[in-house]
């Protein structure tokens, strides 16, 4: 059932997200039953003037605008889904799970998160249990999907793929001391986008890359395990 819709004056476009075009946006129940307000494409800079929603909505839409924080949200105790795809984000605010108690989906595809450090915000949302951030030059970092994991305890799906037991294991790992978290840490806040650090492997590594090439059973597998051979990878 539709809740509203509305047709935004072409004028309007490429304004600020004022207390009018909120109420003005177009506002449905969406295929999955959820109340979802659509802010996308009007070239909003910022993130202002929510209060009129008036905690309404479950979904949120904020894509194809210009966004470069996510920040300054009222409490929205009902929202559960953020999308914002194809921004300018790079910042992520600090006290997003204090202000979306009940965020469970955060949708960031195609923005301009570059550093893990970037990312370490995310894991003041603990609620948080799918998260996308496929086009983001952070993603090439060899510690990208480790280091989400390891902030998100109860994440389920990353970039559209489940995380396995494994995958969990390897992140406890990684992060679990001290100074390996520090190394860490310090390598995130310095990573150039398309740089990826490699490290000389020990003999007994690459014979199990090398194994497993010989056991994988698809060309996509192949090409994944080569890529982790040659960025110094071992798979876990």
């Amino acid at each position: 059932s539709i809740l509203r819709v509305s047709r935004i004056s072409p004028r309007l476009r490429r304004m600020r997200l004022t207390a009018e075009l909120v109420r003005n946006a177009p506002a449905y129940m969406n295929p999955l039953g959820e109340r979802e307000l659509n802010l996308r494409g009007f070239k909003i800079p910022l993130i202002e003037n929510l209060g009129v929603t008036q905690d309404h909505y479950q979904l949120l839409d904020f894509s194809d605008n210009e966004l470069e924080h996510i920040s300054n949200f009222p409490v929205l105790k009902r929202l559960e889904t953020l999308i914002a795809n194809n921004n300018r984000i790079t910042q992520l605010a600090r006290n997003l799970g204090q202000l979306l108690p009940k965020l469970e989906n955060l949708i960031l595809s195609n923005n301009s998160i570059t550093t893990l450090d970037q990312l370490a915000p995310l894991a003041e949302i603990p609620t948080l249990e799918r998260v996308c951030l496929t086009g983001n030059p952070v993603v090439k970092h060899r510690h990208y999907r480790f280091y989400v994991i390891h902030k998100l305890p109860k994440l389920r799906v990353l970039d559209f793929q489940k995380i396995k037991p494994k995958e969990r294991d390897a992140a406890s790992k990684l992060f679990g001391a001290e100074a390996d978290t520090k190394m860490v840490d310090e390598e995130a806040k310095t990573f150039t986008p398309g740089v990826i650090k490699k490290r000389k492997m020990t003999d007994e590594e690459k014979k199990k890359i090398l194994e497993a090439i010989q056991k994988a059973t698809n060309l996509e597998e192949i090409d994944r395990l080569e890529r982790q051979l040659n960025a110094g990878e071992v798979p876990v």
